[in-house]
C-alpha cells in the first residue's frame, strides 16, 4: 500500500509519464509490488521554502513495514529522483515519512 503524495511549485508537462516513473521508482525503493502503490501530484501549487520561491517539493511516503532504518535511503533515492525528473535541488525537499499500523489503513472494504 506505498502511497507518494508530492507537492511541488515546478510544473510537470507530462503528467502521466511522471506518474508511471514514479509508481516504478516507489515499487522498486521498497520492493513492493507496483499493483499497491498509489501516487498523487499536486504540482504548480503556490508555495515557498526559506523564504524563496525557487523549486521545491514536499513529499509524503506511507508505507506499512516502513522501518527507520530505511529512511535514509529512500531519502536519498527519492531526492535524486525528484532532482532527475523535476530539477529540484535535494537541499529544496522536505520527505515526511510514515508507517501506519496495518490496521489503520484501509482498502477492498477492509484494512491489511
Amino acid at each position: 500500500m506505498p502511497c507518494l503524495l508530492i507537492h511541488t511549485n515546478v510544473a510537470v508537462s507530462d503528467q502521466t509519464r511522471f506518474l508511471s516513473r514514479c509508481s516504478s521508482e516507489v515499487a522498486a525503493a521498497l520492493g513492493k509490488p507496483e499493483s499497491y502503490v498509489l501516487i498523487e501530484l499536486n504540482d504548480n501549487k503556490a508555495m515557498m521554502f526559506a523564504g524563496s520561491d525557487a523549486p521545491l517539493a514536499f513529499l509524503e511516503l506511507k508505507s506499512l513495514g516502513l522501518t527507520n532504518g530505511q529512511t535514509a535511503d529512500l531519502s536519498a533515492r527519492l531526492c535524486a529522483f525528484i532532482q532527475s525528473e523535476l530539477g529540484i535541488d535535494p537541499a529544496r525537499v522536505y520527505i515526511e515519512f510514515v508507517a501506519p499500523e496495518r490496521t489503520m489503513f484501509g482498502w477492498n472494504g477492509g484494512t491489511f
